[in-house]
């Protein structure tokens, strides 16, 4: 995908910076999907939108990324890296439409987790509890239930234990971008553990951090030649550093 304009980028950081996480994930989705006449990023399975922001991430500054996440066990720091390549190798295995699913007498018709549900059940009063929240999810994904040949209402029926999971391992293998999961190990104290990569976290503390700094340069840049916020970003990234290190002493 093409980068970002500086004055898009800008807009965006000023636009989402006290939205809720969901609200930013979708807008820097929009921002970065060129298919505009499909079906909104909010309606399309989670890993779809993984993906535009992956892509907006390599845009934005390149493939490797570098993070940190602490260890469980003692409490240190675990630096990890991931790359956006091997990432979105795993959107081929996305299943948009996922067949039913047969389980212990059920058949259960189901769709992918998507933005719009994790908004929905974010604003759900019984979502602060951990399991009550997975539940209300995968509630929502339910389209029809089937058991022993009748037809029941999957809202008024309670799924046995053993068809959740089932429906569980079946929706992570069908989204693997719904959750990206990193096998870690501690340097520290070598305790092994699997960490929760949010890459929409990731790419927004990214944009945090270019929109601050777009800001700044354009005082700097203002305040020295007299340009208007328009001008400054109307600049090449590398025109924009070159005045920048003129304006600094670093380049004669």
């Amino acid at each position: 995908m093409r980068a970002l304009p500086a004055e898009e980028l800008l807009r965006l950081w000023d636009e989402y910076r006290d939205a809720s996480p969901h609200t930013r994930a979708l807008a820097l989705a929009a921002a970065a999907d060129e298919d505009t006449g499909s079906v909104p990023p909010a309606e399309r399975p989670i890993g779809r939108v993984t993906a535009l922001l992956l892509r907006l991430r390599e845009a934005l500054a390149g493939p490797r990324m570098a993070a940190t996440v602490g260890c469980p066990a003692c409490r240190g720091t675990v630096e990890f890296q991931a790359t956006t390549e091997a990432l979105l190798a795993l959107e081929d295995k996305i299943v948009d439409a996922p067949p039913p699913l047969a389980h212990g007498g059920h058949e259960v018709t189901w769709r992918c987790l998507t933005y719009r549900d994790l908004r929905a059940v974010a604003e759900h009063p019984e979502a602060a509890d951990p399991d009550r929240g997975a539940l209300l999810l995968l509630e929502r994904c339910l389209l029809g239930l089937r058991h022993q040949e009748r037809t029941l209402d999957p809202a008024a029926v309670a799924l046995p234990d053993a068809v959740r999971e089932a429906l569980t391992e079946a929706m992570s293998a069908a989204d693997p971008l719904a959750d990206v999961l990193i096998d870690l190990t501690c340097p520290d104290c070598a305790h092994a553990f699997t960490a929760d990569f949010d890459v929409a976290a990731f790419v927004w503390a990214e944009l945090d951090s270019r929109g601050r700094q777009l800001l700044l340069d354009v005082d700097t840049l203002a305040r020295s030649y007299g340009w208007s916020e328009a001008e400054v970003l109307a600049l090449s990234e590398r025109r924009r550093a070159s005045y920048l290190r003129i304006v600094t002493g670093e380049l004669p």
